[in-house]
């Protein structure tokens, strides 16, 4: 017989930690990509996308912010490795 609870856990487990791998992986290229200042985006002539840091420089918090999500990131697939592999139980 099937464990309907079980499986509704494992379900909406699986939607948690998916989504928030995929938002911290986003929100951490989100940060890379933040100008120097608010309106630097680059010159209005530039054929380039609009939302491209091309300056070359982020402020330090941004930076910061995009290694702490690559980091959370980088958990939760270590963990996810960690539960499936039988060498570490």
């Amino acid at each position: 017989m099937i464990d309907w609870i079980a499986l509704l856990t494992v379900l909406v487990v699986t939607m948690v930690g998916a989504l928030a791998a995929v938002g911290l992986v986003s929100l951490g290229i989100r940060l890379l990509a933040t100008p120097d200042r608010p309106g630097a985006i680059g010159e209005p002539s530039d054929a380039e996308e609009d939302d491209v840091n091309t300056s070359g420089r982020r402020p330090v918090p941004a930076t910061v912010g995009a290694i702490a999500c690559f980091t959370g990131f980088a958990a939760i697939v270590l963990y996810g490795i960690w539960l499936i592999v039988p060498y570490f139980h």
